[in-house]
């Protein structure tokens, strides 16, 4: 099957396409035949080696861990799906990605993609909203009334976060740049902030939550002082001692997905009743992954970024 994969860590030019043998399923795992992958930060951070002394990857390593397309194969123990289902995943991180034909995947952690979505519309949905849903509903414990800052809500993870915490009834704050105000309002925020041109603590205060789905500028320290008493900071990215914000009196966790199908069809529900949209930034052809990496490390794509494996 064709694929790309690393046999090394390192840079964009690590990327090899190449034909891998096509995966043996278990008993309890499904075959998908990828038409879609979706493309993450997490994987040029793992390429560059973001978890290479975990122990958890063998090399040669597919990336990728977002796969949309069909059921071709069941193991004998699997209940849950048919043969030709169309279906969607956040596959574990652990185990060999979905930038290839086809991937091998435990049948409880796969969910039928949304109806109202395009294959490659429901590759770009897994990490980046299973990121999202946790993080606000199980990390921030958001519920109708509160209000929450979200910084990088033009981001994938971000933009997600956005209309997810507006589907719960919150009253949401994004943060992103003055050429991203149109895209973050239109899904829907309550207020906008021009993180280059405005600092968030001097205009917002007493916030339930902030979800801070980007790294760098110090926002996690500066979030702690718009934060009340008993609320929620959570942190996909960078760390800070936990006893800083236990002082604040800040519940504080940097948070870590988990693959999990009953999230998934959630969410699958709330994309079906058109209350949450999937922005994709660009689709890319299979062969063009250098260039889908290059743009996701630039941190400048609004919404996601897919791969087309159907060709």
């Amino acid at each position: 099957m064709r694929a790309v994969y690393i046999e090394q860590y390192g840079n964009v030019n690590n990327l090899i396409i190449d034909d891998l043998p096509q995966p043996i399923i278990q008993s309890n795992e499904i075959l998908i035949k990828v038409k879609g992958a979706g493309v993450n930060p997490v994987d040029w951070m793992v390429r560059e080696g973001f978890l290479q002394q975990s122990g958890e990857h063998t090399l040669p390593l597919i990336l990728g861990w977002d796969a949309a397309g069909k059921v071709v194969e069941i193991g004998k123990d699997v209940k849950n799906f048919d043969f030709g289902d169309e279906v969607f995943v956040y596959a574990p991180i652990s185990k060999q990605g979905a930038y290839a034909q086809y991937i091998a995947v435990d049948s409880d952690l796969v969910a039928l993609k949304p109806k109202s979505l395009s294959t490659l519309q429901a590759a770009a949905v897994p990490l980046a909203a299973t990121t999202a849903w946790q993080a606000l509903t199980h990390g921030c414990k958001l519920k109708s009334g509160d209000k929450v800052l979200i910084h990088n809500a033009s981001g994938g993870v971000g933009g997600f976060a956005v209309q997810i915490a507006k589907a719960l009834g919150a009253y949401v704050i994004g943060t992103a740049s003055s050429s991203n105000k149109k895209y973050v309002e239109s899904l829907g925020v309550d207020e906008f902030i021009d993180y280059k041109n405005q600092k968030f603590e001097h205009i917002v205060e007493n916030l339930d939550a902030s979800l801070v789905a980007v790294g760098g500028g110090n926002l996690l320290t500066r979030s702690l002082n718009v934060i009340k008493q008993g609320g929620h900071l959570i942190s996909l990215l960078d760390e800070i001692p936990p006893q800083i914000a236990k002082q604040r009196g800040v519940n504080y966790k940097r948070w870590w997905v988990s693959p999990n199908s009953s999230d998934l069809e959630q969410i699958g529900q709330l994309i079906d009743k058109g209350i949450v949209k999937v922005n994709i930034n660009k689709i890319f052809p299979l062969n063009e992954v250098h260039q889908a990496h290059q743009l996701s490390q630039s941190l400048r794509a609004t919404g996601k970024i897919v791969l087309d494996l159907s060709a």
